[in-house]
């Protein structure tokens, strides 16, 4: 595993879905069901993205990515993102958003 991609993108993702959702509340549409659910599915699709650029050779390297940008993301959720909404960690898509992402690193695991 590559680590410096592996904790630069899971900054990444944090780093995008930090201003996504800042984005949906600052308009006022963050707050409505369809964009809650919403929200954990673009996580999802960036991991997507980025696992794609990672290309996991293996499960291992895929567990290995997936864990790293899961403590990424944990780690700056409880260090920032609780100083603005202390009740973070109870939102089911937040963990939601993390199983997608930890889910969608699998996904481009290559197939020999």
């Amino acid at each position: 595993m590559d680590w410096k991609k592996g904790i630069g993108f899971g900054l990444a993702i944090w780093v995008l879905m930090f201003v996504i959702v800042s984005i949906f509340i600052r308009f006022g549409i963050y707050e409505l069901q369809a964009m809650m659910i919403i929200t954990p599915i673009i996580s999802g699709v960036i991991a997507y993205i980025l696992a794609g650029l990672v290309k996991p050779q293996n499960y291992m390297a895929a567990l290995q990515y997936a864990l790293t940008w899961l403590v990424v993301g944990v780690i700056l959720d409880a260090l920032i993102t609780m100083g603005y909404n202390p009740a973070i960690f109870s939102s089911l898509y937040l963990w939601l958003g993390y199983i997608l992402m930890v889910l969608a690193v699998f996904l481009r695991v290559k197939k020999a």
